[in-house]
């Protein structure tokens, strides 16, 4: 008889949390992926956890999705940068998904 070893435990995969941006609204894009982060985070966007600094210039973010001067939207474009071990993708048609860090 031959036994067979039980399987390696499968880390789950994270979840992929969706937000979407209003280029419309009052908010930047880089203030819309802050609060994005934090509510997959589970923290608190104003006690300075989260900083995109070390992963993306806030303000070139902004500028790579704004509309062209003659107010077209850019389409088609796609950043993905690591923020806390976080995968943040966002696109130019304002979604912004957070893949989290696999649970081990």
């Amino acid at each position: 008889m031959h036994g067979h070893a039980p399987p390696e435990p499968q880390s789950r995969p994270p979840s992929l949390y969706r937000a979407y941006h209003d280029p419309d609204g009052p908010a930047t894009l880089s203030t819309t992926v802050i609060h994005a982060l934090a509510d997959c985070m589970g923290v608190d966007v104003t006690d300075g956890r989260i900083s995109l600094y070390d992963a993306v210039d806030p303000d070139a973010l902004d500028d790579l999705f704004r509309p062209r001067h003659d107010g077209s939207p850019r389409t088609g474009g796609t950043l993905t940068f690591v923020v806390d071990d976080h995968r943040v993708t966002v696109t130019s048609d304002g979604e912004i998904l957070i893949e989290p860090p696999a649970r081990r």
